[in-house]
């Protein structure tokens, strides 16, 4: 995760917050039904039922910047995590679409609630995506924008008691992210400082209190549990709980796969979801199904030979994707690396193991492949 896509999730939160600000939305009941609705059916990817509540809200406002981040939003849980080529081509003309829809909410005010929403979901999106895309000066750009809104935002939260959420976000991350990836501390230096604790207490306040933004919430709480704070049954317990909301959002399939590997919760791993993500015609999904499915296949069938072939089916998938999916590849080279050890084959376990060692994220994986190497 670099450093735009850590500032691109504060703009996220704070779009969704915009919602319930005193302009334009919140003056109209019918219209926040709409974007409710828009955005359950947007986590269960049901596509056309969330065109349809998309299309009634533009019905009602029209020229709003609820209307394309909401397409932009619809676009994005499609295609989680990546998006290239067309599919970013689409995402980033509704994105530009937004920013053009927030100059009009209420020039003769640069603190309107939300234009500073939308504009900031927009631009952190756009920054995210050409870090990504490696035009690093069109994501400089947009990010040196983006943290010009989000300071607006630390000034807006006592007229929105919901600014609970980005404040712990930025709080969280400010401190945390650089201590994980120290080779962004002196670009860090140049933000406001942060408070890692008082910050995770506020995202999970932000859980209980957020109401368009309490899905994305809880999502993010479940990375910083498996990730950073190194506390996946917490993880686990929220993505349980996303998982059996929305069973048709691959993405929260994956993450909870994630977070049974990480507390040997290997018997929840549940077949449905494996074929689920295997018959995926993405290959990110088809990485993480199959090497689930070598999971289940070692660890509750105990079949290490099926395991092993399924494994490299994961992997292969794995290989056609740059940058994207590291946990899970080190899970798969973690496991080729355990079973070629079973099979007796040394040099090909410690191939496998120092590759684990090349994508691993965590500690525990770290670990694992780190003690291998070392029998």
């Amino acid at each position: 995760m670099r450093i735009f896509k850590f500032l691109m999730f504060l703009g996220l939160f704070y779009t969704n917050f915009g919602a319930l600000g005193q302009y334009g939305l919140f003056d109209q009941p019918q219209a926040m039904v709409l974007v409710k609705k828009a955005t359950d059916k947007i986590y269960a990817v049901e596509v056309d039922s969330a065109n349809y509540y998309i299309w009634k809200l533009e019905e009602i406002l029209p020229n709003h910047p609820i209307v394309p981040i909401m397409q932009a939003f619809l676009i994005q849980w499609q295609n989680m995590p990546i998006f290239e080529g067309a599919t970013f081509a689409r995402l980033e003309a509704k994105l530009l679409a937004t920013i053009e829809a927030t100059s009009k909410l209420n020039a003769f005010d640069s603190y309107d609630i939300e234009a500073v929403y939308f504009e900031l979901i927009a631009r952190g999106l756009l920054a995210e995506y050409y870090a990504e895309d490696r035009r690093y000066l069109d994501a400089f750009t947009e990010g040196n924008k983006m943290y010009g809104l989000i300071k607006k935002g630390f000034d807006l939260v006592d007229k929105q008691p919901e600014f609970l959420f980005t404040a712990g976000l930025y709080n969280y991350f400010r401190v945390a992210y650089p201590e994980k990836h120290p080779v962004v501390l002196p670009f860090a230096l140049f933000f406001k400082k942060g408070d890692k604790v008082l910050g995770l207490e506020q995202i999970k306040k932000a859980t209980e209190v957020g109401v368009l933004s309490k899905i994305e919430a809880k999502m993010y709480l479940a990375y910083v549990y498996l990730r950073y704070e190194q506390t996946p049954m917490e993880a686990y317990v929220i993505l349980e709980g996303l998982v059996h909301k929305y069973p048709s959002n691959r993405y929260f399939v994956a993450k909870f796969l994630e977070a049974s590997y990480a507390t040997k919760q290997y018997q929840n791993i549940a077949p449905w979801m494996l074929d689920f993500l295997i018959a995926s015609p993405r290959e990110y999904d088809k990485m993480v199904g199959n090497i689930f499915m070598a999971i289940h296949l070692e660890f509750i069938d105990k079949n290490i030979e099926q395991a092993y072939d399924y494994y490299g089916i994961g992997i292969e998938f794995g290989k056609q994707l740059s940058n994207h999916g590291e946990y899970f590849k080190s899970i798969g080279y973690l496991g080729l690396a355990r079973l070629s050890a079973q099979f007796g084959n040394v040099n090909t376990s410690r191939s496998y193991y120092n590759l684990c060692l090349e994508f691993a994220e965590t500690a525990d994986v770290t670990t694992a492949a780190a003690l291998g190497l070392t029998k």
